[in-house]
């Protein structure tokens, strides 16, 4: 008898004692936010102060503008659209805002390329169609910019072109242009250091002038407007 107690005793204390497992919480690990760069590129205005059609009376232009990603010395992404503008008349300014804008985002290590460029055309009615093929461009493959022919050190009008070698209608276009009707390219090219931070907005203002005095001088006034958000995602 006296056995059984002693056995029931330390049966009692052990269990008394025994500490109730707690299960192991397992910590989730927050997922790693990167920061991204949208930007916007947004038309503004172009003035036609002097225009090179004198006998007519008024240049007939074509708008077409840009922007890209640039990565490793390559065109990774590009967005464009092209727009017939109409008659620019001496004086006359043409007010752009209500343009679609262009958007993009950029990775941290990415370059941004923004191009705008004006053209005169003898006849619109020939470029509908050229035209449309350039709006319905997306994006573009990679391809690096020393195999390209066309650079900003030779000529202006890079980007643009960068899109026409790709996408199969740049032999049509040029077939109806020629570097004689560019009348003005702006360009910008920042490093991801040179970005703007934060909500911030920009904008590029300047003057194109072309021609020989008295014969086919002209001068346009532009502006276009780049709007940078940081997020994180």
């Amino acid at each position: 008898m006296p056995y059984r107690i002693l056995v029931l005793f330390f049966m009692g204390a052990f269990f008394a004692c025994k500490t109730p497992m707690v299960p192991i919480q397992q910590v989730k690990k927050q997922p790693v936010r990167q920061l991204i760069k949208q930007v916007e590129l947004s038309m503004q205005e172009i003035k036609a102060i002097d225009i090179q059609e004198q006998i007519t009376g008024h240049d007939e232009v074509l708008l077409a503008y840009q922007i890209g990603i640039i990565e490793r010395d390559s065109l990774i992404y590009s967005r464009l659209s092209t727009v017939y503008l109409g008659n620019a008349k001496q004086g006359q300014k043409l007010d752009l805002d209500t343009l679609s804008s262009l958007s993009l985002e950029l990775k941290p290590g990415q370059a941004l390329g923004i191009q705008m460029a004006l053209w005169e055309v003898d006849d619109y009615q020939k470029m509908q169609k050229i035209v449309r093929q350039v709006n319905n461009v997306g994006g573009f493959l990679q391809i690096p910019i020393h195999m390209l022919e066309w650079s900003s050190v030779s000529n202006p009008l890079t980007w643009f072109l960068w899109g026409s070698r790709i996408s199969g209608w740049g032999l049509d276009w040029w077939a109806h242009v020629d570097r004689n009707d560019l009348l003005g390219v702006s360009e910008i090219t920042w490093n991801w250091n040179d970005i703007p931070t934060k909500n911030s907005t920009r904008y590029k203002r300047g003057t194109w002038k072309g021609g020989k005095r008295g014969l086919n001088e002209y001068v346009y006034s532009f502006a276009y407007q780049i709007k940078v958000k940081d997020i994180s995602k």
